[in-house]
């Protein structure tokens, strides 16, 4: 009885919130969450130091960017569509071409994003996909929520993380390395 009477209480208090009551609550939720998703976010703002992170890949391996202290670290963030190639751009390819003249003055992680029905469907994008370096699964279904949660909500993305920690490039869209290509030229002329 005294469960019930109690219910009773706090749905009375509850529907006597005013509108202007209720709206102040809802904006402190989201001001809450939006707070702690900026406390996890990894920045790769340019001149950004990104926090560490990390994830399993699609091998099953665990990768951790905190084991690329003092190397520089190129991370290539895409939509799952875009590992399929379409008759206007091949992205596996882009990034290949990038990996495969750089891989051995930089490493190299790609980040799988996007909205996917099951992990069939998964496997199905990354069966067509050519990608030759290691990738991360930060896919979202409705049933797991993406790992990572960084700044950049575009698609493809390329940062470039130098041995300082700071990111020294970031772009957004495919078919242009030029920019990029000069950051990695200038880092491969100071390795060798």
């Amino acid at each position: 009885m005294k469960h019930i009477l109690a219910l009773f209480i706090i749905l009375s208090i509850l529907s006597c919130e005013s509108k202007e009551q209720k709206k102040e609550r809802i904006l402190k939720e989201f001001e809450k969450e939006a707070k702690e998703l900026q406390k996890n976010q990894i920045d790769f703002s340019l001149n950004a130091r990104p926090r560490y992170f990390s994830a399993k890949t699609t091998n099953g391996t665990v990768f951790n960017s905190q084991n690329y202290k003092d190397k520089n670290l190129v991370v290539f963030i895409y939509d799952k569509s875009y590992l399929k190639k379409s008759e206007s751009y091949d992205m596996a390819e882009e990034f290949n071409t990038l990996y495969t003249k750089y891989k051995n003055d930089t490493y190299f992680i790609g980040i799988v994003e996007g909205f996917i029905e099951d992990e069939k469907e998964l496997k199905n994008y990354l069966s067509h996909s050519q990608v030759l370096f290691e990738q991360i699964d930060n896919t979202k279904s409705y049933s797991k929520s993406e790992k990572l949660n960084y700044n950049l909500f575009c698609s493809p993305a390329k940062v470039l993380i130098g041995t300082n920690g700071k990111v020294i490039h970031s772009s957004c869209g495919g078919g242009n390395n030029m920019m990029i290509e000069q950051k990695l030229d200038s880092i491969r002329a100071i390795v060798k």
